[in-house]
Parts: structure tokens; C-alpha cells; sequence
């Protein structure tokens, strides 16, 4: 019996024995942040589902961790996302709506120590778990493509007004809205610009922003669509600018030959009445597109033009704005189509003292649909 009893020690202690048994079950390692914690219990997988220890991976992404023992409630939290385990219902919240995996325990254990399913994580919208099977290690951290944090708005809101400063500081950003996240997180914006400088108007740019999470988890503009709305345009025609009388008339006169020649489709004409120091004529690969953009837009309408009213609105000596109405029919359409243009007009005095269209600078305000 004592030399049994020998045998089973030696066995049951014997350190060559359990090293290899450590070895062919090697313990899943866990990262948060990129950083490996080491918590109370390793993740394991129960019923083909990764399981982590709850409290030192909460800990670990900056939560606050709570434990109500008397109500056997887990609460963790910050500004952006909350959890909350009832562990006498064996019911799990995230952000306060029900989290579940059909078949599945949320959780497994008891107490504070408790293990949750990794995928809860990803509920919060901008928390990712990975597991990598063949390397064993699991991977939780915050989704670059994931929701913004609020801290991300303020970083975005920051940058959207450095870049949206004019020469006068006077931007104001409105209406701020996160719209959607992945590739890109897509912002709303109305941002009023008050007029500065040579400016006539105010205005509001109505932007689409797309926003791309770096790696170092800085932001970057990646693009903008904006649609611009001019304020109280229509007050121009009564602001009429000083400016001496042959000016005044050569300007009208040239914008009514504007329109004589859209309407008879003169080409050429049209041409003629364009700025000489323009890109279209100091490049004649550009002229000769604008000269078939021309001919391929009349013969695809019957298009009409007519001028409703013009009002001198800046002038110097050399160039001046014009703010003109005016209406454009297309007589091929049934019904007849026929829209109201409200618009900016730059023109130029060349060197040969004569006032050409400078239409690189020209502004459409508005349109309206006419009945």
C-alpha cells in the first residue's frame, strides 16, 4: 500500500507531466488596444462561442465598472456606450437594448468575475473583437470604421472650422449632424458664411462631409459636396453701383447680345462675346470643346432666352458684376418647359476697351420653375 501510494504521488506531482499537458492546451491570450492583459480568467470557448472576462476587458477600454451584490448587477460605462448584466435574470444590455445570441448564454459564471460573449462588445457600434484561431489570441479595440466617439465629433467640429475660417473669421458651423460610418463617416452641415472682402452676399453651404479615421486614429477631410444657398439675393435689384454711363450702357448692350446670339445659335457670335484673355482662348484645345459643347447642347434643345432685368451691383474701372433675371425656355419640351434663372454675371473690360462675358466667374443664385 505504501509503495502505491509513492506511485501515485510521483505521478500526480511530477513536473515533466504536467508541462506537457500545459502545452497541448495552450491558454488564449487576450490584447486590448493592441496592449495583452492578463486577466483572472483566460478567454475560452464554450459551445463553438468566445468567451472573455468581463471586467478586465471594460477596465481595460476606459469603462468604470460597478458591481451591485445585493442586486447581483454588473454596470459598466462612459460617455459613449453603457453595459448592464442582471445576472438573477440572466439578461444583458447594451445602451440599454436587450442583447442576445439565440442558443447561447450571454454569459457564463457568477459574480463579478463573470464571462461575456465577445461579440457583445460590438453592439456599441465602434468596439470590434476578433479571435484568431490559429495564433489563439484575441483581439478587442476601437473600429476605426466603427460609430464616431463623442470626443471624435468634437475632433471633427474642430477641423470643420479651421477649414471653414474665411478672411474675416466669420463661418458659423449649424446643425452639425453624424449621418453614417464605414470607409468613410459621412457629416451634415449648414454652414453660414457671412460676406467678406468683394462679396456680395451671405450664404449658407448645405454640406455632405466625409471624414476618414486614420490609423493613429486622427481625422482627415476626405471630400465635400456642398449646395450653396445665396440669402436675400433679390435685395441686389435695388442696389444698384455707381459707374459712369457708356460703362452701363456697353454692359447691357453686350448682355443683350448674350442673349441674341443663344437664342439664334450663333456660335461664333457667342463665342465673341467671351473674355479674349479667358481659358478657352489662351488654350485652343479648350476653345474647340466649348465650340462642340456649344453645338451638341443646340442641337439636343430648342432652347429660348429672355432677359428680364439687370442691375450694375459692383463696378471697377476694368471689371464689374452684373445681377441679372431671366428666363430660358425649352420649346421642344410638352409641356413647355420653362425655368427662371436668378444669377451673378462677371464681366471684363479688355485691353481693346470693349466688355466681354467672363463667364469662369458667373454665379447662378437660384432657379425657379415658371408656370
Amino acid at each position: 500500500m505504501l509503495i502505491l501510494v509513492c506511485l501515485i504521488t510521483f505521478i500526480t506531482w511530477n513536473p515533466t507531466g504536467a508541462s506537457a499537458k500545459a502545452a497541448a492546451v495552450k491558454t488564449i491570450r487576450l490584447y486590448v488596444h493592441d496592449k495583452e492583459i492578463h486577466p483572472m480568467s483566460a478567454p475560452v470557448i464554450q459551445g463553438g462561442k468566445l468567451y472573455v472576462e468581463f471586467r478586465s476587458v471594460v477596465q481595460a477600454l476606459g469603462f468604470s465598472f460597478k458591481y451591485d451584490a445585493a442586486k447581483k448587477v454588473i454596470s459598466a460605462g462612459t460617455e459613449d456606450a453603457s453595459f448592464r448584466i442582471d445576472l438573477k435574470a440572466k439578461k444583458a444590455y447594451v445602451n440599454e437594448i436587450s442583447f442576445s445570441e439565440t442558443g447561447t448564454p450571454v454569459f457564463i459564471g457568477s459574480g463579478a468575475d463573470i464571462m461575456v460573449l465577445g461579440s457583445i462588445f460590438k453592439k456599441t457600434e465602434y468596439i470590434n473583437a476578433d479571435y484568431d484561431q490559429k495564433q489563439k489570441i484575441v483581439r478587442i479595440y476601437e473600429d476605426l470604421q466603427g460609430k464616431p466617439k463623442k470626443s471624435d465629433l468634437k475632433t471633427i467640429r474642430v477641423l470643420l472650422e479651421a477649414h471653414y475660417q474665411t478672411s474675416g473669421g466669420l463661418a458659423t458651423i449649424k446643425n452639425l449632424n453624424l449621418e453614417k460610418w464605414g470607409s468613410y463617416t459621412e457629416m451634415s452641415a449648414d454652414v453660414l458664411i457671412r460676406k467678406s472682402g468683394g462679396e456680395l452676399l451671405d450664404r449658407i453651404e448645405h454640406a455632405s462631409i466625409y471624414m476618414v479615421h486614420n490609423a493613429d486614429k486622427s481625422w482627415t477631410i476626405n471630400n465635400i459636396d456642398t449646395d450653396t444657398e445665396y440669402l436675400n439675393y433679390q435685395s441686389l435689384a435695388q442696389k444698384e453701383a455707381s459707374a459712369p454711363d457708356a460703362d452701363k450702357t456697353a454692359i447691357n448692350s453686350l448682355l443683350a447680345a448674350d442673349f441674341k446670339a443663344r437664342n439664334e445659335e450663333n456660335i461664333d457670335a457667342l463665342l465673341a462675346l467671351q473674355n479674349p484673355a479667358s481659358h478657352m482662348f489662351t488654350d485652343d484645345p479648350g476653345l474647340e470643346s466649348m465650340r462642340e459643347y456649344l453645338k451638341l447642347a443646340n442641337a439636343k434643345n430648342e432652347l429660348k432666352y429672355n432677359g428680364e432685368s439687370t442691375t450694375l451691383v459692383a463696378y471697377e474701372s476694368a471689371k464689374a458684376t452684373v445681377y441679372t433675371v431671366f428666363t430660358m425656355v425649352d420649346t421642344a419640351a410638352s409641356p413647355t418647359f420653362k425655368l427662371r434663372f436668378f444669377a451673378l454675371y462677371s464681366v471684363v473690360k479688355a485691353a481693346d476697351g470693349n466688355w466681354y462675358r467672363d463667364i469662369d466667374n458667373d454665379i447662378i443664385l437660384d432657379t425657379e420653375d415658371v408656370m
